[in-house]
This record gives C-alpha cells, sequence and structure tokens, in this order.
C-alpha cells in the first residue's frame, strides 16, 4: 500500500491534493451509488418484478394500471378516451404496448418515439414520458425512462440537452451512463445483488432521478 506523506510542504500539497481529491471524489460518487443500488432492489423486488410479470405473463391492463398509479401519470390517460369509449381502461395503452416486444425486432429508442405517437394519438396528450416507463417495464432493459428529474440532471452535464427530445436524451443517458457504468456494477457486487445489465441500468435511472430533485 502506498502511504501519502502530507506535510506543510507547498510542494507535497500541490501533489497530494490532486490524489487526495480524486480519491475522496470516488468514494462520494461510491457512497451515493452505494444508497441507490440498495433502494433499488427494494423497489425491483417490491414493485418492479413482480408488475413486469404481470404485464408480460398476467393481466396487462392490471400492469399498466398499477405503473399509472405508482407513477402518477394516471391523470394524462383521460376516461373519456377508453371507458368512455366502451374500451376497458387503459385497453388502448395494452394494445399500443403489444406492437412493440423486446424480440430484437426494433431499435428501443425508436419504439419509444413510436409508442409516445400511438399514445398521444389517442390520448390526446403527449406521453412521451409514460411510453418510456411502459416500455421499459416491457422490455426490462435497453429503454431509458425519460424523466423531468432525469432530464435536469443529465442537463447538468450536457447543458445544450434540450426537453421532449428522447433520441438526444437516450445519447447524453448512454453516455453518462458509461462513465459510471463499473462503478455501479462494483457497487452491486460489493452488496451481493444483481450486477446485470438490466439491473444497473435501471440504479442508473434511479440515480437521475433522485439526482434531479
Amino acid at each position: 500500500m502506498m502511504l501519502l506523506r502530507l506535510t506543510d510542504s507547498s510542494a507535497d500539497k500541490q501533489i497530494a491534493r490532486p490524489i487526495v481529491d480524486h480519491w475522496l471524489g470516488r468514494a462520494i460518487r461510491m457512497s451515493r451509488f452505494a444508497a441507490d443500488v440498495r433502494a433499488y432492489h427494494q423497489y425491483a423486488a417490491e414493485f418492479d418484478t413482480p408488475i413486469r410479470c404481470e404485464l408480460l405473463y398476467g393481466d396487462p391492463l392490471v400492469a399498466v394500471a398499477r405503473i399509472a398509479s405508482r407513477y402518477k401519470i394516471a391523470r394524462y390517460f383521460p376516461k373519456r378516451c377508453d371507458l368512455d369509449q366502451g374500451l376497458p381502461r387503459y385497453g388502448p395503452v395494452a394494445t399500443a404496448i403489444q406492437k412493440y416486444p423486446a424480440d430484437g425486432s426494433k431499435d428501443p429508442v425508436m419504439a419509444v418515439v413510436a409508442l409516445t405517437r400511438d399514445l398521444t394519438e389517442h390520448y390526446q396528450t403527449d406521453l412521451l414520458t409514460a411510453a418510456s416507463k411502459f416500455l421499459s417495464f416491457a422490455w426490462g432493459r435497453d429503454v431509458f425512462v425519460y424523466d423531468p428529474h432525469a432530464l435536469k440532471a443529465l442537463q447538468t452535464r450536457f447543458p445544450t440537452l434540450k426537453p421532449r427530445d428522447y433520441q438526444g436524451f437516450c445519447s447524453a443517458w448512454v453516455a453518462a451512463f458509461n462513465e459510471c457504468a463499473d462503478e455501479i456494477s462494483a457497487e452491486c457486487t460489493r452488496q451481493n445483488v444483481s450486477a446485470e445489465r438490466w439491473f444497473t441500468e435501471r440504479v442508473f435511472d434511479w440515480h437521475l432521478w433522485r439526482s434531479g430533485w
């Protein structure tokens, strides 16, 4: 182990400070990811994993309703656009999601853009955030949740990033994720939880959401 000798010498301070700052900064980042890993691990067990199973293998209408309720986006899906037309509640959403399976046939960014268009056309309001949330459950990985708080967090790193530019958002998301993917994976391993790509992506989603408040 290399020990740093800190003295009153200005030369020593000039050498030591960048090294100390580097490791201090890394420790702070790791501690922030540690909290995100713990929080998302618990959240995934309680909500994400059961709802994804319900969406894919159970009743998609129940899953969509629970997602809409949990993420407080139900108000963007007025009942006049489904129930009042004789359709099941959230029926158009469940039907639209099925058009974009996670089978490798569609680019995830384009799938979110297309689903947004489908939902917006039916419910008459911009539903980019909702579309990205629904497909993140349906796909499990490779779909990045567009959230105002995540956007705000990314804009601190990419100040020219514009709202509602999902392609630009995803490019910024990937660039930021790649800068810390190894740290997140290492923290997952340290906590003895999944370090698979889907899990580390969701941890980073969680981190961005929390950082943007």
